[in-house]
């Protein structure tokens, strides 16, 4: 491929490198410029241009995207299609991502210009979503290198799935055991294997000596893996659960790994069955070294001592939201900092010809009345992200108590803009998102949604509900905020919805209008009616 500046003339044919401005609309990079192309960029007076020009034995951005993408693929993968040389791939469905690191590595060895990156590895991943992205970064790359990069892949992205499995829990107990720890254990033990499809049939419990844990463990049938949480930590393979696994029959596999926490985190075998011996961290729903276990069992995954003995990178473990298993957030006792960010940045291209944010309701702009009943609440700060017609979108606003930020790749979708608000927060615990066509929600129900103790917790997702129907604004908290950071598309942030069901809290209401936006020239028409 060669890049560089040509004379108007001798660039048909060639792709357009920058973008340009013509006539105050805008021509994006990466289109070939044509007959018509030309004719536009001579009337506009331009006598030279940037550009990329293909050779026989290149292939074009998408297409390498494309083929690359489809060669990573595996089983349980979507490919998407290729855009400005980018391909993105999604899981198919629930489950664990798996790949060799060594081959995606392999295939970004080739050319700089050709890149593969990926979720983490062993990520539990929820359908929809991102897993991967192939980019190309030039217009074009080598046939040969584009080969050699797929010739690197050893083996394929895949998203192995949840299986249907059976578990029962051995709990031994000693004098100073309170029987309401026993019962939280069970609690958070069977809240945790739920959420991987895994059915804890039974529970037992037995003191804390060889014999009578023998005997338990014998007597078990009709099921896949057999937990024991025992009364005190194992110490040593001639602690208590390991012989009387021993003495049942079974074999010690592994004792201890290198995650915290969760170092004395015990394998057994027992006849075919996995045995667990639990550590003291696995009465407790935080995330420890027993959930990336429990990710690979449940999906029928290999448990090597080589993948053990790997999660000593990245094994210091901190809470994240990616994994199903339960967690407990107490309510917050400090004070509680809960921001306001309005999208304002949108085209409105089905609303016609105007903006609909400055269409008029009784005199004024419906931008500006969702930031009157914004502002009439008690928010930390209030924040509004702007776009199209930002000057006059910011000129309706004026007299709103507001800070405003220009957001001047827009046209990426909501959820550029989403992240650009995002990231001009103050230190908040939780911001309230609002979509700036949507003057029917009053300051009253904001002030319901501020008011439900739930809402002010960092890691959960609050929203309206109407009827039975999830509507706008939505509570996001601050656990959150790395994972909008990096979303992509037109969606805000109600795919956090889908993808963590189990942290959504749902607020009923009594206005319709959360549920109402004004998205088409006929909606529009009835607001003065209304109103």
């Amino acid at each position: 491929m060669w890049f560089g500046t040509v004379a108007l003339p001798d660039s048909p044919g060639c792709i357009l490198a920058h973008s340009l401005s013509i006539g105050g609309r805008k021509v994006r990079k990466g289109v070939v410029i044509d007959a018509a192309l030309l004719a536009r960029l001579s009337e506009a007076g331009i006598t030279e241009v940037v550009v990329a020009r293909i050779d026989e034995s290149d292939v074009h951005e998408d297409q390498a995207a494309e083929q690359l993408a489809a060669a990573i693929a595996g089983t349980g993968v979507v490919v998407d299609r290729a855009s400005t040389g980018r391909v993105n791939l999604f899981a198919a469905h629930e489950g664990l991502l798996c790949f060799d690191r060594a081959a995606i590595q392999a295939v970004n060895s080739v050319d700089e210009a050709i890149t593969l990156a990926t979720l983490p590895q062993d990520s539990w991943v929820l359908p929809g979503k991102m897993i991967a992205t192939s980019k190309v970064i030039s217009y074009a790359v080598p046939s040969a290198q584009l080969s050699s990069a797929i010739g690197n892949i050893t083996h394929r992205i895949t998203v192995a799935p949840v299986r249907s499995h059976r578990a029962c829990l051995i709990q031994t107990r000693l004098p100073t055991i309170k029987t309401s720890v026993l019962d939280k254990t069970r609690s958070v033990t069977q809240r945790r294997l739920a959420a991987r499809n895994v059915t804890l049939t039974n529970e037992k419990r037995c003191d804390h000596n060889i014999d009578e844990l023998t005997a338990l463990l014998c007597s078990q049938e009709n099921t896949d893996w057999i937990l024991i949480a025992g009364a005190s930590a194992i110490s040593d393979r001639g602690d208590v659960i390991p012989q009387a696994i021993i003495a049942a029959g079974g074999s010690i596999t592994r004792y201890g790994i290198p995650v915290d926490p969760c170092n004395l985190l015990l394998l057994g075998e027992l006849h075919g069955r996995t045995v667990i011996g639990l550590p003291g961290c696995a009465r407790s729903p935080k995330l420890n070294g027993l959930d990336l276990l429990l990710n690979r069992l449940a999906c029928n995954t290999e448990i090597t001592s080589e993948w053990l003995n790997g999660l000593s990178v990245g094994g210091l473990l901190g809470e994240m939201h990616d994994r199903p298993q339960p967690r407990v957030s107490p309510l917050s006792k400090k004070s509680t900092r809960i921001a306001a960010l309005v999208l304002a940045a949108g085209t409105s291209k089905r609303a016609g010809a105007q903006n609909k944010l400055l269409f008029e309701v009784n005199g004024v702009p419906i931008v500006e009345k969702v930031l009157e009943h914004v502002t009439g609440s008690s928010f930390s700060e209030v924040h509004v992200v702007t776009g199209h017609e930002h000057q006059q979108v910011e000129r309706a606003l004026a007299q709103s108590k507001c800070t405003i930020h220009y957001c001047a790749n827009y046209e990426m979708g909501m959820a550029h803009s989403l992240s650009y608000g995002i990231s001009r927060l103050g230190d908040v615990d939780a911001v309230m998102v609002f979509l700036g066509d949507m003057p029917d929600v009053s300051t009253a129900l904001i002030d319901q949604l501020l008011s439900h103790e739930l809402s002010v917790l960092s890691d959960n997702i609050t929203v309206p509900v109407y009827h039975g129907e999830r509507g706008n604004p939505v509570i996001v908290g601050r656990s959150f905020f790395d994972t909008l950071l990096q979303h992509t598309g037109d969606t805000g942030a109600r795919f956090l919805m889908r993808q963590y069901p189990e942290l959504v809290v749902e607020v009923p209401v009594q206005e319709p209008g959360v549920l109402m936006d004004y998205d088409t020239p006929e909606a529009l028409a009835t607001l003065n009616q209304e109103h």
